[in-house]
């Protein structure tokens, strides 16, 4: 796992742990067993999560940018380099509960998670009180990536989305290989690239398509994820379809 930690030595710190923790994973290798053995989904375990908290990143730092304050900041006076504990932590524990069962994962991630953040933040702070703050409020992005779920930081919206855009096609070739050939899988089979910028707005995000019903990934899924989030003044979205005689490009705003 590789985790652009910058200067943020908690960051950094963090990494090691998780990297060290044989325990945790092999939760993520159980999330993988029911996801893609049993149910025929795409990847849910290590690397799924991974890529979640690097975008997550990403989208923090360019909000940060834009003079976007997190709500760690904001309501409880704490520094930037905790909203991004926050959103590394509940990004790559946001699928836990898989490992035991893809119904309620949610409610079931927070039992398992609840042991594995008191663990990691033990030795990255030594204040009980920023320990547990920061343990809730990872919980709370962790929970609300499910978009039945309310959002109410920006932490949160900010996995919500990360989770969303993990969709290039490589992430549905296992289910798509194994025969699973629905709408959703098709469809995530057309994502070429994503790629987060800035622009107009803090968050570009720039989708690359090699076949027009990426557009379902992307006018549906995409949309339903960031709709509630918070962000979505902060976002926009254009989806391209690279084809040989023309490009065909779709934008919209929420």
């Amino acid at each position: 796992m590789n985790i652009p930690y910058k200067k943020n030595k908690k960051l950094e710190k963090i990494q090691e742990i998780v990297n060290k923790d044989k325990e945790l994973n092999a939760v993520w290798e159980a999330c993988n067993t029911m996801a893609v053995r049993r149910l025929g989904m795409s990847d849910h375990g290590q690397v799924h999560v991974s890529i979640v908290a690097n975008i997550a990143l990403k989208i923090l730092r360019n909000l940060e940018k834009a003079g976007i304050t997190p709500n760690i900041v904001s309501d409880y006076e704490f520094e930037q380099e905790d909203a991004e504990v926050v959103v590394v932590l509940a990004s790559l524990m946001h699928d836990l509960g898989n490992s035991i069962h893809r119904d309620l994962h949610d409610e079931l991630g927070v039992v398992l998670a609840n042991k594995f953040l008191e663990r990691i933040l033990s030795e990255v702070y030594p204040d009980l009180r920023k320990k547990q703050i920061v343990l809730t409020e990872s919980m709370n992005a962790m929970v609300s990536h499910s978009e039945e779920i309310k959002v109410f930081t920006v932490e949160a919206g900010v996995v919500r989305l990360a989770d969303a855009l993990d969709m290039e096609k490589g992430r549905a070739r296992i289910s798509f290989n194994k025969g699973k050939k629905d709408i959703y899988n098709v469809s995530a089979m057309s994502i070429e690239k994503v790629k987060i910028s800035s622009g107009d707005r803090p968050v570009m995000i720039e989708i690359k398509m090699n076949n027009p019903a990426g557009l379902f990934q992307v006018d549906y899924l995409l949309k339903k994820k960031l709709k509630g989030t918070g962000l979505e003044k902060y976002v926009e979205v254009k989806a391209i379809t690279l084809q040989e005689k023309e490009n065909l490009v779709v934008e919209y705003k929420l």
